[in-house]
């Protein structure tokens, strides 16, 4: 009992003194020579290093930098994804343009581009609203196509810096076609409420295939023919009519146009 009360003494004496020391800053030199020999052993351990692509490594010090890169990286990326996807916006609407000014000088049309800067609410029509009117000498009447003389609509509205397009499929929109099958057979493209198109007035003897484009026949004052329209997608034939008709599929998505031309002085040789 006695060698343990004086072990148990000596260590706290020496307790003791080594916390005077420290205070006092007697120690100072020793305990640096010990962080020196600790330092980069502990740092080993809560450090976290990165390595990309086995060639550059990153050495973080603690794991509040580890995350604050993160959130970095993760801004970075949204942006370049921004980025990125304005850059395909822009590369559409070149492609788009490109179209529509080849099928423009191929046939000689004078025309105004356009981007849509509105579209209309109502359930029973569809119409978009277009950044040029008067001033453009756009007249009512002219005729709105895109890409590669697909036909979307006419004018039927002008002011000084806008116009009123009436889309194909509005239910006032009215367009006379015709079929490229054997018989080219004609019709009357109508709208129905902003969901469908279909051509009405086909001629019950004629074959009409699914599968058929439908163009415009040039016989409707003001549009040229052969004006790119749609697909038929479904035909309706009832015994003893004297016509049929056919759900039309558009050759673009009436819903999502952006860019646009209008036809100012149109060709109507047949």
């Amino acid at each position: 009992m006695g060698k343990k009360i004086k072990t148990f003494i000596s260590i706290t004496i020496v307790i003791i003194l080594t916390i005077v020391f420290h205070f006092a800053g007697w120690l100072s030199p020793v305990e640096n020579f010990l962080h020196s020999l600790v330092k980069p052993g502990s740092e080993l351990m809560y450090s976290v290093s990165i390595s990309i692509d086995d060639e550059e490594t990153e050495l973080f010090s603690d794991s509040e930098r580890l995350i604050q890169a993160y959130k970095d990286l993760k801004t970075e990326l949204l942006k370049n994804k921004t980025d990125l996807a304005e850059l395909q916006l822009l590369q559409d609407e070149n492609k788009e343009l490109k179209k529509q000014l080849n099928f423009i000088e191929v046939n000689e049309y004078s025309s105004v581009g356009v981007n849509v800067i509105g579209k209309n609410t109502e359930p029973t029509g569809s119409t978009l609203i277009v950044d040029r009117g008067e001033k453009d000498k756009i007249k009512i009447g002219d005729i709105v196509i895109t890409r590669e003389g697909v036909l979307i609509g006419k004018i039927t509205s002008v002011d000084n810096y806008f116009s009123i397009v009436r889309l194909i499929n509005d239910s006032q929109s009215k367009v006379a076609a015709t079929i490229t099958n054997q018989e080219k057979s004609i019709g009357l493209i109508e709208g129905g409420y902003g969901i469908s198109v279909h051509m009405n007035f086909i001629p019950q003897n004629e074959i009409v295939e699914v599968g058929d484009t439908v163009v415009t026949s040039g016989l409707e004052e003001g549009i040229p023919r052969g004006l790119l329209i749609g697909k038929i997608e479904a035909i309706e034939k009832e015994a003893y009519q004297p016509f049929q008709k056919a759900v039309i599929n558009p050759f673009v998505n009436l819903e999502k146009i952006t860019l646009a031309s209008i036809i100012i002085n149109k060709n109507n040789s047949n």
